[in-house]
């Protein structure tokens, strides 16, 4: 799979030379010595803290609590991993305890406990086809048990219970698989650790993919020292401050003018008139399609960043989670830059697995293959068992039957990050408007079409997205 670096990763270097070609809107101040080094006494973390804390009240609805850790950790930076378990479990109490219908907290406790005896027997039975699988037999368990809870009775307690617990079981399935994955590595951390790691305190706004991924994550990216911690948090205030830029931009300028002043529909309205053979003219609907690619863009960039950006306040530089997708000259490219750790999670969990088994000696097949495994069947699985809600309302079976568009959308989508991958590109010597300018808009048009059968409000079948689809090339009315 193809990766980036985030650039703003980059060594401490004198501030840049003053040129046009080098504004900034948000300049690198984690690079100028003066800052950094203010930013390493107690007045300048105070400082950073309550910038921070301006931020994360603009943004964030639990800031009081969020920028209290933060000012733990920060004050205790050797402790840094033990308090993130305890502010990760504190939070994950409060969470539960204020589940909407009544509070999970035992929930959570039985699957925390049946989480340490999974790492525990993985740690075990190494050779066994659980510890050389773990990640695999996990995702099939959970799956067998949604399989049998859709054909509890209903209205029993034993349906209630059994949803319940799943509930709560799949906002963790995916960080438990991280933990698994770390019983391969010599330095791994013991489970009390792990723990830090599901659902930390700063990515309860996300959605269930591990932001900063795991454990083994974690150890990689996490400041040694003072400086270090310096340049994180920094990076942090900054990445906080893009959030709140680009949601002031998309709150107060794009919707506005957009489907205030230009008087665009959105993109479920107009999608409906298509469903309901209410005619519209073909335009609107390429307007309301590519304003709602646009602003699911920005949506995902802005709570992307003020997750990222609360996980470098705490001392771990980690990387963004949107960068420039519109940059991409691959569709390839674009998949990693647009939501990055749900990417990671793909491949640690899909790709890897598939790659180092299968076709070791078929070339470009294998990379396709593992490609396919990861942006297809893994992009599916994770998706579908995404909505609990929506299999238990209509059953295993029919719920899948409804979710036959987005299976589509990764078929599609695999087969162009698969061929995208194994084709090889030519850039010399293309200039800027054939190397940069006409791939990227051919790989946005790509995605942004593709996104007729990615989600919607209402589950349609396939084939209203595909009338939709014809209605943007007026070849219906």
């Amino acid at each position: 799979m193809t990766t980036f670096v985030d650039p703003s990763r980059t060594a401490i270097v004198s501030p840049r030379a003053n040129s046009l070609w080098g504004f900034r809107l948000i300049p690198r101040i984690e690079t100028y010595p003066r800052v950094l080094a203010f930013a390493q006494t107690v007045a300048g973390k105070l400082t950073i803290l309550g910038l921070f804390g301006i931020g994360a009240y603009y943004l964030l609805p639990h800031w009081k609590a969020l920028i209290l850790c933060l000012a733990v950790i920060t004050a205790l930076p050797q402790y840094r991993r033990i308090l993130l378990t305890v502010s990760t479990l504190l939070w994950a109490c409060g969470i539960w305890w204020r589940w909407t219908d009544h509070p999970r907290l035992v929930e959570a406790g039985i699957l925390f406990i049946l989480a340490a005896l999974l790492f525990w027997l993985a740690t075990l039975f190494r050779n066994s086809w659980f510890g050389r699988w773990p990640v695999a037999t996990l995702l099939t368990g959970f799956a067998l048990l949604v399989l049998l809870a859709s054909y509890l009775p209903r209205g029993g307690s034993l349906r209630t219970v059994s949803w319940d617990f799943l509930t709560v079981a799949s906002a963790y399935l995916w960080f438990i698989a991280y933990s698994l994955l770390d019983i391969s590595s010599k330095s791994r951390d013991p489970f009390a650790l792990q723990v830090g790691t599901y659902h930390p305190f700063w990515d309860w706004d996300s959605s269930y993919t591990p932001f900063a991924k795991g454990a083994a994550y974690l150890r990689r990216i996490g400041a040694q020292n003072a400086e270090q911690l310096a340049v994180a948090q920094l990076k942090g205030l900054k990445l906080l401050l893009w959030s709140v830029v680009l949601d002031l931009f998309l709150r107060k300028a794009f919707l506005p003018v957009v489907h205030g002043y230009m008087g665009i529909p959105l993109y479920e309205d107009v999608f409906e008139l298509s469903a309901q053979r209410v005619a519209f003219p073909w335009y609107l609907g390429w307007a309301s399609l590519i304003a709602n690619f646009l602003e699911t863009m920005v949506g995902v960039s802005i709570w992307g960043h003020r997750v990222v950006a609360s996980c470098r306040m705490a001392g771990f530089l980690a990387l963004r989670n949107t960068y420039r997708p519109l940059a991409s000259r691959s569709i390839a490219e674009f998949w990693n830059r647009y939501n990055y750790y749900f990417k990671e999670l793909m491949v640690d969990c899909f790709f890897y697995p598939t790659f180092m088994r299968y076709f070791k000696k078929r070339g470009r097949w294998r990379l396709f293959a593992a490609t396919f495994v990861a942006a297809g069947f893994g992009n599916a699985f994770y998706h579908f068992f995404g909505d609990l809600n929506y299999i238990k309302e209509l059953g295993f079976w029919r719920a899948l039957v409804g979710f036959q568009s987005y299976i589509f959308y990764t078929i599609v989508l695999a087969l162009g990050i698969g061929i995208s991958q194994v084709r090889e590109r030519k850039t010399a010597n293309s200039g800027w408007i054939r190397g940069q300018l006409i791939p990227a808009l051919g790989v946005a048009g790509f995605y942004c079409v593709l996104s007729t059968f990615e989600h919607h409000v209402k589950r349609y079948p396939i084939q209203e997205c595909f009338r939709f689809l014809a209605h943007l090339f007026n070849l219906v009315s």
